[in-house]
């Protein structure tokens, strides 16, 4: 089992999800009790008016680092993981990447690691299912930054330490993800794997 000091996210990574594609994604982070493995149950939040998920590509970081060139990005890979982004709105109507949102306990539930680092990653096909529904569906080919630009440019920003999870956002479709209690939720990235969970 991986320990995230960091969970590294990218927001509006996908063509068609944020206003522009010509603008650079957003950076935030999750704490490391956001992490958890699959099969985890999650507790509804109180007090909040929305709740959902997003499936997203995840990357494992294997050393400590900082500063690193897109190609020699590579170097820097574990493997890769699935991830489920959850969030919850915010109070105030305020930025919901804000941690009220994004970095509650469990928050971020993922897969174990596919280590094999050289798989091409620039065409996989995503999907989320929520009670056996598919609820969304994409492909990693819509990223706006790809993995090696991802893992440079949160790289340049703070330094990266071993066992870092980075995610890299998610595609169009997200918004048919809102959950309840009693649902489960399964996400799955062709050839990386899948996670599961459950609202209570």
């Amino acid at each position: 089992m991986i320990r995230p000091s960091t969970i590294h996210c990218l927001a509006l990574n996908y063509s068609g999800v944020g206003p522009s594609d010509n603008e650079e994604p957003l950076y935030f982070i999750k704490g490391s009790e956001a992490y958890a493995t699959s099969g985890v149950i999650i507790s509804y939040p109180n007090n909040v008016s929305r709740f959902w998920t997003e499936v997203e590509l995840g990357i494992v970081i294997s050393e400590d680092c900082q500063n690193i060139a897109e190609d020699d990005a590579i170097k820097y890979v574990e493997g890769f993981v699935v991830c489920g982004d959850i969030s919850c709105s915010n109070i105030y109507s305020r930025d919901h990447h804000l941690a009220f949102s994004k970095s509650r306990k469990s928050f971020c539930p993922t897969s174990k690691v596919s280590k094999n680092k050289f798989i091409e990653t620039n065409n996989l096909n995503m999907i989320t299912e929520i009670n056996g529904k598919v609820t969304q569906k994409g492909s990693t080919s819509s990223m706006i930054l790809n993995v090696s630009q991802s893992l440079s440019y949160i790289s340049n920003i703070t330094e990266l330490k071993k066992s870092d999870i980075i995610i890299t956002g998610t595609p169009k479709g997200w918004r048919n993800n809102f959950l309840k209690s009693g649902d489960k939720i399964t996400h799955k990235i062709e050839k990386i794997g899948e996670v599961e969970f459950y609202i209570k």
